[in-house]
């Protein structure tokens, strides 16, 4: 008999955000700390439309009622409710409740995860750029070597003839980033390439403003492009500076 979902009201933490050390601090066995991101991966793409749901929330961010989901996965709207409410259990998406209308709100699902990664043996590169993060924030004035580190890459990578803010920023897309522009000019990143990161050591934010920077081709006699810290489940923002 399988075993019981947890209760999906129940609080569970983000999936793909696993964390290699313990309260304390101390290493855990890496087996046992990774092993959970494994099995919630698995278990939100088993089945195939439960995958298939999942991926159109990562593909278009926005929230969804039970309604929305069912119309676009083309199944009835209990068997939606069932990989919905499996993918809540999961730690993949989080309900709020949409007031307004007659009767007990709506329940709407949005996104509450960073990428799905399955890899055997295990790749946590998150550690590697944590530690190295933590090292960087340690040293005098490393935040400000960071934020130079990234200007760097992002230099490497700019791409020449590129004029508008979108598309500079092509080469974290292709790394799997997603970028928005917004109407003050500020770079919303609602997939962060640093996510699993980024929440237990924002500093390696410097890092992504820095890479950011990079690719513009704004000037390197001080910093230009400002973290404005964490957006949103799985995102951060970053405001251009004249």
């Amino acid at each position: 008999m399988p075993s019981p979902l947890p209760r999906p009201d129940r609080q569970r933490p983000p999936a793909g955000s696993g964390h290699p050390f313990g309260e304390q601090g101390e290493a855990e066995d890496p087996l046992v700390a990774m092993a959970p991101d494994m099995e919630r991966a698995l278990g939100a793409l088993r089945d195939f439309t439960r995958r298939d749901i999942l991926l159109r929330f990562y593909t278009d961010r926005k929230p969804r009622s039970v309604e929305d989901v069912a119309r676009a996965a083309g199944v009835h709207r209990s068997v939606a409710f069932d990989h919905l409410e499996r993918l809540v259990a999961l730690g993949y998406l989080e309900v709020q409740r949409r007031g307004g209308l007659p009767g007990r709100p709506a329940k709407i699902y949005r996104l509450n995860a960073g990428p799905v990664q399955i890899s055997h043996p295990m790749r946590r590169y998150d550690i590697l750029a944590e530690a190295l993060a933590r090292a960087f924030s340690a040293e005098p004035n490393g935040r400000q070597a960071m934020h130079a580190a990234g200007r760097t890459l992002g230099s490497r990578l700019a791409r020449p003839y590129v004029t508008s803010p979108a598309a500079t920023l092509e080469p974290l897309v292709e790394m799997g980033g997603v970028y928005e522009i917004g109407r003050a000019g500020e770079i919303v990143c609602t997939n962060c390439l640093f996510y699993e990161v980024c929440r237990r050591e924002p500093s390696v934010c410097e890092f992504h403003a820095g890479a950011i920077e990079g690719l513009s081709g704004r000037s390197v006699e001080r910093p230009s492009i400002r973290s404005l810290g964490f957006h949103g489940p799985s995102g951060c923002a970053y405001q251009p500076e004249d």
